[in-house]
This record gives structure tokens, sequence and C-alpha cells, in this order.
């Protein structure tokens, strides 16, 4: 079971932290597992929710214990709560979450705009 103790990031080992994840996600392994995951899963949110975000979130955490954070999904989440204080405050962690996201969230249809008769 994880710690209690939430782990105090400094802006600067919040974005060294989010840099390995998304290197990790590129590494060779994992990005085919993630690519497979993604074609499993098409642009269906469900599928994605259940083939790709699980993957995102293992990979994550193998990530974040070097940080301090334990390996349990709480620690996910008090990791991601961690990203949201400075998103806010740092653009560079702002696009990095973007980034971090994007991995597992399906793109956006776009929608063309409504036709005046």
């Amino acid at each position: 079971m994880s710690q209690n103790i939430q782990p105090t990031l400094s802006l600067a080992d919040t974005r060294a932290a989010l840099t390995d994840i998304l290197d990790a996600l590129m590494a060779p392994n994992n990005k085919e597992r993630l690519d497979e995951a993604r074609k499993v899963a098409g642009n269906d949110m469900m599928k994605m929710m259940h083939h790709v975000f699980p993957l995102v979130t293992k990979i994550q955490q193998e990530v974040i214990t070097k940080y301090g954070f334990g390996s349990e999904g709480e620690d996910a989440i008090k990791f991601v709560q961690t990203v949201r204080r400075y998103e806010s405050q740092d653009p560079e962690i702002a696009q990095l979450s973007k980034r971090l996201k994007s991995s597992f969230l399906p793109p956006h249809p776009t929608m063309a705009p409504p036709q005046t008769p």
C-alpha cells in the first residue's frame, strides 16, 4: 500500500518527471505496445480507457517512483495533482502535460462549420 505522505516536487522536478514519462512512452518497446493498444481502440473512448489508459498509467507509475511516489494508483493521482498545481504557473509544464494527455485521449474530431441554407 502506498504512503499517505505526498512527495513534494519542485517545478524543475515536475518538468523532469513529465519529460521522463514522455521519453518512456516513446521507448521502442512501450511505443510498440501503445501503438497496438491505440489500433485496437481506434477512436472509441471506452476502448481507449480499457486498452490505452491502463498502459500509459503503468508506464507513468514506473517513472514517478524515481521521484518519490509509490507505484499505486493513488500515487499516479497525487502526481497528476502536483502537475495541475504547476500547469498555470509554468507554460512548459502545461505543454508537457498536454502532450501526456494526448497519449491516452483519442483525437478530437474536427467539426465542419454549420452549413447555411
